[in-house]
């Protein structure tokens, strides 16, 4: 993959979201600390199975975050801290520093605690009576806090200022670290547009980036191990970001990608800021290339240029990598990933991929980055039809991670065997292609009658595989003609089969409403039997007009306008993409009137049905909606008929069948 695609995958590459790839390299540096991805189907795309993944997915697979609580419980639980400047977070830190305070009578912390979830609001009262020393220390930092939270720099200072030496531990710590919030929150209000956005660091207030600095160093130097050491440390990167000072900010990157935890969720964090902070910037490469000893940030700034832009060739050269050669001398296995990556994007040799990434196919397990060079490896060898292909994907299946990794495989050997023609062996009894979402694509696009049969009833797999199994098989029976068969197969239908769902978003959506062959619509004016009765007539003779007319009604009545199965598009290494096994032409809608209309012997009140609705295919856009579906504009444009022949369809109906109930219902043509 080299275009950047909303659909990332676990391996490293330069059509990954880059925050994907980040996110890779520091989980590739902590080997064997990564815990497996939870199975995530994702809302938004749930044919990425688990295969691929968008950023969001892949922070919710390695990551899962409760279920939101409904309205209710959340409108309580707003109640209970109705806090307005202070986050629950901090609300819950000041409670426990108050009843971690000596010497605090309870009813000067119950009456603080309340304070705090005001402090900030509009309607915030200080005049509560605290009774005791450090509770007045108490009342004080929130007074300062409240301040800080109105944008009154100079009262927040100030109050602050006067408590670094309260007894209070906690108060003359936190007002120790507060000015260092201070002069961040100061330094961005003059430089957020009207919409929020950052409006670069010449607008910021470098007097108070320089309070920020300056606030962190002194916070660290009567604090080194204090409990706002780390946020401090973090903060100097705000400093940077602020001040324009992009060296400092990539310095402070790379070393955090070397340090981070690949299965702490601050690396997702961490990936989140380096992509908006620095690598969504125009100048981001030249940043980077400039400091001679940002390996890790160069490698992601690499893949990002090797994107194949439309109208041009890639942004990284052979020889501009070559150049960068010292740069990763500790990084030996990413360089000659990126070697690999570059020549095989480029279109270069495969011979040459597969010498720069040695066979390691049968490692018991991997991190992302030796995936990754497998996986190049991998479609290295499927780039040059290598006989030994098979034998290398089967191998590499031992050591991948159940989720993203396995099914990445399992694709790859998928798709040799469909190359192959042998898509049987995919679907054969202990094959390894176990992924549903791939299975389902070959049901949708390549499996014969048989497959479709043994999997509509292989209760060992998903419910949703075999109702893809049974609809497409049901679809395809009429859709190609196969009208004998589709009696039996009809049988193969349960008796819950869902008929509601729709075909809107047929390869996404969670029900497949195989039940329509059953239950669905037939008739709306035409007389016409159920679908089956109608399948029945056609078997002993294909050619009966009035039972193909009803079948072209039971498409139109059941939203089958423009359905389209899984449909690969033109890339010929893609999954589903070769011969159909289910032999027989498409039949649409349009074909059927057609024949009708040609057929000067048809029963009158046959023909006029198909005069009028052959028209009516094009109403009301003037484009046909009864041929589809289209794989692009020129194709859908190739399939229409001339205005002349909707013209002379009219004229004809009105002419000769004008006392038929569709020539009076029919008063225009499109």
């Amino acid at each position: 993959m080299q275009d950047y695609d909303c659909d990332g995958r676990a391996a490293i590459s330069p059509g990954n979201d880059t925050r994907i790839n980040l996110l890779l390299l520091m989980q590739s540096l902590r080997p064997g600390q990564v815990q497996p991805a939870s199975a995530v189907t994702e809302i938004d795309n749930p044919q990425f199975g688990q295969i691929f993944m968008s950023w969001p997915g892949m922070r919710a697979a390695f990551w899962p975050q409760p279920a939101p609580a409904s309205n209710e419980s959340a409108s309580q639980a707003a109640d209970a801290t109705p806090g307005c400047g202070a986050s629950s977070d901090a609300i819950l830190a000041f409670a426990a520093a108050l009843n971690a305070e000596p010497g605090l009578p309870a009813g000067d912390r119950g009456a603080l605690a309340r304070l705090r979830t005001k402090t900030g609001c509009s309607d915030a009262t200080w005049d509560t009576p605290i009774s005791s020393k450090p509770g007045r220390e108490y009342l004080a930092y929130l007074k300062a806090a409240d301040a800080f939270h109105r944008n009154d720099w100079s009262a927040a200072r100030e109050g602050f200022a006067a408590l670094t030496r309260a007894r209070s531990r906690w108060v003359a710590e936190t007002a120790q670290y507060m000015p260092i919030r201070i002069g961040l929150r100061a330094a961005i209000s003059s430089a957020v547009t009207e919409y929020g956005d950052f409006a670069g660091p010449d607008k910021a207030d470098r007097i108070a980036i320089g309070e920020a600095r300056d606030s962190i160093a002194a916070y660290l130097k009567a604090y080194p191990k204090g409990r706002y050491a780390a946020s401090a440390q973090g903060l100097m990167r705000r400093v940077a970001w602020l001040s324009g000072d992009m060296a400092a900010l990539a310095q402070s990157y790379e070393t955090l990608l070397a340090a981070t935890p690949g299965n702490d969720e601050a690396a997702a964090d961490l990936a989140e800021e380096i992509d908006i902070k620095l690598l969504e910037r125009s100048d981001a490469g030249a940043i980077i290339d400039g400091q001679r000893n940002l390996p890790l940030l160069l490698a992601v700034s690499d893949l990002k240029r090797m994107r194949r832009p439309a109208d041009g060739p890639a942004g990284l050269s052979a020889a501009d990598l070559a150049a960068q050669k010292d740069q990763f001398a500790a990084h030996g296995d990413l360089y000659g990933l990126l070697q690999a990556s570059r020549s095989y994007y480029a279109g270069e040799d495969s011979r040459a991929i597969l010498t720069l990434l040695p066979d390691a196919a049968r490692a018991s397990r991997f991190t992302p980055i030796t995936f990754s060079r497998q996986m190049l490896r991998g479609m290295a060898l499927a780039k040059s039809r290598d006989p030994n292909e098979v034998g290398f994907w089967r191998d590499l299946l031992g050591g991948a991670s159940p989720r993203y990794e396995r099914p990445l495989v399992e694709m790859g050997l998928a798709i040799r065997w469909q190359r192959d023609g042998r898509v049987a062996q995919i679907f054969a009894p202990g094959s390894p292609v176990t992924d549903t979402s791939i299975r389902s694509i070959l049901l949708q696009s390549l499996a014969t009658p048989a497959i479709l049969r043994d999997s509509a009833q292989d209760a060992a797999r998903p419910a949703r595989e075999q109702d893809i199994a049974r609809f497409t098989l049901l679809y395809k029976d009429l859709n190609r003609g196969a009208y004998a068969d589709f009696a039996k197969d009809l049988a193969l239908l349960p008796a819950n089969a869902d008929s509601a769902a729709g075909l809107w978003d047929f390869t996404q959506q969670d029900s497949i409403p195989a039940g329509l062959f059953r239950t669905g619509k037939w008739s709306d004016g035409f007389p016409c039997p159920a679908v089956a009765q109608t399948a029945a007539t056609l078997t002993r003779t294909p050619a009966d007009a009035k039972a193909r007319l009803c079948l072209g009604d039971f498409y139109r009545l059941n939203g089958f306008d423009g359905f389209s199965l899984f449909n690969p598009g033109e890339n010929a290494m893609a999954l589903g993409n070769g011969p159909d096994g289910f032999p027989g032409r498409p039949l649409s809608r349009s074909d059927i009137y057609a024949a009708i209309i040609a057929d000067k012997k048809a029963a009158p009140e046959n023909r006029a049905y198909a005069l009028y609705r052959a028209v009516m295919c094009y109403a009301p856009s003037g484009y046909s909606n009864c041929g589809g579906p289209h794989r692009n504009y020129d194709e859908m444009d190739a399939a229409q008929a001339p205005k002349g022949d909707r013209k002379a369809w009219f004229t004809e109906l009105k002419q000769r069948y004008p006392n038929s109930q569709w020539a009076k219902a029919l008063r225009y043509y499109w």
